[in-house]
């Protein structure tokens, strides 16, 4: 007859199942530790990922990097009067087109009542309503508001053609916004590897060696391993290990490493993204600011309202410069980068994260610095 007891001495499951596993627990932390601390040489190779790779990884990510940049600045040099014209033959270009006539139309009746209350409101000054020459530079003033309204789109045309030069030197001669530069290639022979699906598998069946090559910039390498040493280009044999570790360090694990620069890679990417999508909206925003312009250009009629329109061209134009912007900030933070690579002391992984924070954050209040720029902030 066995034995009963309370509920509250009886030990639950879960601690009988933690029971069970917890030696082969303990051995695999313990396996894990000595291995880590004891085990390795120089530098130790987790799944055949050796230096070489940690650096091709560098290589890609940075390169990916620059690829969405450049795709995003390049996009960023697209005219919103090219974009409207391409569906002009759509209905979606019909739509636009009745748009920008109705807010024509409206600008027109919005110029018409300004002058009218401009002109009563300065005519109770009898001095003013006394000498024909106002009344003469009232009656241009009627026909040069006409002709602005009017001809709106033109005129917002030739203040996006003349800012969009300065876009225009800032991207034209950066290509490479992060540091990807001095590509050298090397070429090593590896079991079970190949450029291509069809080589691996060749390499696996017949267990032969094949030639991989790795283009491996030194720039960008040194963003993240600034002491960095590299061998000339050439072949090398996989047992060579031409590579030197790029940091003081007893353990370096090139695995362990690459999967440590994750974040750096995200930030970066993300940053990339960020870029994209502030392109894409700002052609959104000149595309509207263009349809709409008659609007705003209208308050020119009167003294009063006149703000309107001066806010209308200074939101224009650091729209039109929010990419120039962007670009001075990559230049400012490649600048950083060699700064504080230039001093070993202040060289450190964590630093190139704050960096790339800053930058972040810089390119998402690039539209804000750039109404400073011009005078709004």
């Amino acid at each position: 007859m066995s034995k009963w007891k309370p509920q509250c001495l009886q030990r639950p499951v879960f601690a009988n199942n933690f029971e069970r596993w917890r030696f082969y627990i303990y051995f695999v932390v313990i396996t894990v530790m000595i291995f880590l601390v004891c085990g390795m040489p120089v530098f130790a190779s987790l799944g055949d990922f050796e230096i070489q790779d940690l650096y091709l990884g560098i290589t890609d990510n940075v390169a990916e990097t620059n690829d969405l940049l450049e795709k995003a600045l390049e996009f960023s040099q697209t005219s919103p009067y090219d974009v409207v014209n391409s569906i002009s033959s759509t209905t979606q270009g019909t739509i636009a087109k009745s748009i920008r006539t109705a807010s024509q139309t409206m600008a027109l009746v919005v110029a018409t009542l300004l002058l009218m209350v401009d002109f009563f409101r300065k005519t109770t000054n009898f001095e003013w309503a006394s000498k024909w020459e106002h009344l003469l530079i009232f009656l241009v003033k009627i026909i040069v508001i006409k002709q602005v309204v009017q001809n709106a789109d033109t005129i917002v045309g030739y203040v996006y053609a003349g800012f969009q030069t300065i876009n225009a030197a800032a991207t034209n001669n950066a290509t490479d916004f992060l540091p990807c530069g001095n590509i050298t290639v090397y070429s090593m022979s590896y079991p079970y590897r190949g450029d291509s699906i069809l080589e691996w598998a060749y390499s696996q069946i017949w267990h032969v060696d094949l030639p991989y090559n790795y283009e491996i910039s030194q720039d960008a390498v040194k963003m993240f391993y600034p002491n960095a040493t590299f061998p000339a280009a050439g072949e090398y044999a996989a047992d060579s290990y031409p590579f030197t570790v790029p940091v003081e360090s007893a353990n370096f694990t090139p695995l362990i490493e690459y999967i440590l620069l994750q974040p750096y890679f995200l930030i970066m990417k993300a940053i990339a993204v960020v870029v994209f999508v502030i392109s894409i909206g700002r052609v959104f925003e000149l595309a509207v600011y263009t349809i709409f312009a008659p609007l705003p250009l209208a308050t020119f009629a009167s003294d009063v309202s006149s703000d309107v329109a001066k806010n209308f061209i200074k939101n224009y134009i650091a729209t039109v410069l929010q990419i120039a912007v962007i670009v001075v900030m990559f230049i400012v933070y490649v600048a950083l980068n060699n700064y504080f690579d230039a001093d070993t002391a202040w060289s450190t992984k964590l630093l190139h994260l704050i960096e790339l924070l800053a930058l972040g954050l810089g390119v998402i209040k690039s539209g804000s610095w750039a109404k400073k720029v011009c005078g709004m902030g």
